[in-house]
C-alpha cells in the first residue's frame, strides 16, 4: 500500500513498546514531511545511542561513555537482557561511596529509578532487571538480570556483610510474579528481603506514581 521505504519505517516503529500501526504510520509521515536537517539529526542521535551508551556492569543503568572509554570499547554490542556487559563502567550511583551498598532495590526498568530518586528517601543501590516475568512466558527469567543479582548478593554475603533486598517491582500480575520468583531464587542465600508497602495501588506503576505515594511505599515496606 505504501512505498517500500515508508512501510519499512512503519514496521520498525511498530517494534517500539506501546506503538501500534496507526501511530507508527504517523511517525513515518511526520519524518517524510520534515526537512533533511531534522531527519539527519535523528539518524545521528540514534547512531550515537549505540556508540556512546553502555550499561553499568553492576546495576545495568545506562551510562554515557567518556571519549577514552569509547575509543577502547567495541561499538558493538547487542547488549540484551541477561547478557554480559562489555565495559567495566560503573554508573554514578554505584560509584557513590555515600550510598549504602548493602541495600539493593530491585526494579523493573530505569525509569523507575529516576522516580524513586526524586523522593530523596532511598540511599541504597539499585539493580535493574530489564523487564518482568510473564506467567505465560517460560523463557522470561533468562532474559532478565537475575543471575547477576544472585551473584551480586552472594558476593556481599561472602564479604561478611548483611544485605537487604528491596523488591520494588510494580504491583501488577507480572510484577508480583517476578517478585515471587526472585524470592525463590534468593532463598538459598538466606538474605533479608522486603517489598514496597502497598502505598502503591494494585495495577499501578512506579514510573507514573507521585513522590508521596513512593515515600509511603518505601516507609511501609515489609
Amino acid at each position: 500500500m505504501y512505498p517500500k521505504p515508508i512501510q519499512h519505517l512503519i514496521d520498525l516503529f511498530i517494534k517500539f513498546p506501546g506503538i501500534g500501526p496507526k501511530q507508527a504510520a504517523r511517525f513515518a509521515f511526520y519524518l517524510l514531511k520534515e526537512d533533511s536537517k531534522t531527519v539527519n539529526e535523528l539518524s545521528e542521535t540514534i547512531k550515537e545511542l549505540k556508540e556512546k551508551v553502555r550499561f553499568c556492569r553492576q546495576c545495568f543503568k545506562s551510562v554515557e561513555l567518556d571519549t577514552n572509554t569509547r575509543m577502547n570499547t567495541p561499538a558493538s554490542p547487542e547488549l540484551g537482557r541477561g547478557q554480559a556487559n562489555d565495559t567495566n563502567t560503573l554508573c554514578e550511583f554505584c560509584k557513590d561511596k555515600n550510598r549504602d551498598e548493602n541495600i539493593i532495590m530491585v526494579i523493573e526498568k530505569e525509569q523507575d529509578l529516576l522516580n524513586i530518586e526524586r523522593t530523596k528517601k532511598f540511599n541504597g543501590l539499585y539493580h535493574i532487571l530489564g523487564g518482568t516475568i510473564s506467567p505465560l512466558d517460560s523463557s522470561a527469567p533468562v532474559k532478565l538480570h537475575l543471575k547477576d543479582l544472585f551473584e551480586r548478593v552472594r558476593k556481599i554475603i561472602e564479604e561478611k556483610k548483611t544485605p537487604e533486598i528491596i523488591l520494588a517491582t510494580n504491583p501488577t500480575t507480572e510484577g508480583d510474579t517476578t517478585a515471587l520468583y526472585i524470592e525463590r531464587v534468593l532463598k538459598p542465600l538466606n538474605v533479608k528481603i522486603s517489598r514496597l508497602g502497598r502505598g502503591l495501588g494494585t495495577g499501578s506503576e512506579l514510573e507514573y506514581a507521585d513522590e508521596l505515594t513512593i515515600k509511603e511505599a518505601l516507609t511501609n515496606r515489609k
